[in-house]
């Protein structure tokens, strides 16, 4: 078996297709936390996330970006059908907005029920 170190290791990641790479982050987010000792008086956990922004500028003018819109990836579901994140919406609970493959996720910041369009 080959030795695993941080660059083997990042090159198989950056080759997984998303949908794996995704699952697989959010497997090792939901066991570590980023603050464990302060866990007694402070709810903190990691996440998938995904940024987004759009060009607004027509050809000849000069380039303009829209700002970033923030949206957490919310668990996939193995069982459904994969059409990457195309699904989105916000959690009725924690109001973070997600992005998912299917119309019914998991919120990865509170694990409330999402229903996304």
């Amino acid at each position: 078996m080959a030795s695993l170190n941080d660059s083997s290791v990042t090159n198989y990641l950056r080759e997984l297709p998303v949908e794996r790479l995704a699952a697989i982050l959010q497997v090792v987010f939901q066991a570590k936390q980023p603050f464990p000792e302060e866990a007694r008086f402070c709810r903190n956990r990691f996440y998938l996330g995904t940024a987004t922004s759009d060009l607004e500028s027509e050809e000849k003018e000069p380039e303009r970006w829209s700002p970033w819109v923030l949206k957490a990836v919310a668990s996939v579901d193995q069982e459904g059908p994969d059409w990457g994140l195309c699904q989105s919406g916000s959690c009725g609970i924690c109001g973070t907005e997600v992005r998912s493959n299917i119309k019914n996720a998991i919120c990865p910041i509170c694990v409330g029920d999402v229903f996304l369009t």
